[in-house]
């Protein structure tokens, strides 16, 4: 009679298939992200859609001539918004 041994094949050691709560946690995370970023691309989104109403107004009251540095940085903020909100409501 043999004696009997347990032991874990080393392919499941290797391959990731042995039980890992790890891929669980990352999926969770994951998904968390997903769920935190929604109003986030929602708001960039909308500021990205409305400020440029803005433009036709601060250029009629001459806004922009006397502030070229906050006008620069308004059009930063529109390509900002216009990146992080590209992806709202698409599916996915």
């Amino acid at each position: 009679m043999q004696p009997v041994t347990m032991s874990t094949p080393e392919s499941t050691l290797l391959d990731g298939t042995a039980t890992d709560p790890l891929p669980a946690l990352q999926n969770t995370l994951r998904a968390a992200l997903a769920y935190a970023a929604l109003p986030v691309r929602f708001v960039a989104f909308w500021v990205a859609t409305l400020l440029p109403l803005t433009y036709v107004p601060l250029l009629a009251m001459g806004v922009v001539t006397g502030n070229q540095l906050g006008f620069a940085g308004l059009l930063g903020l529109n390509t900002v918004a216009f990146v992080v909100g590209h992806s709202y409501n698409r599916p996915e």
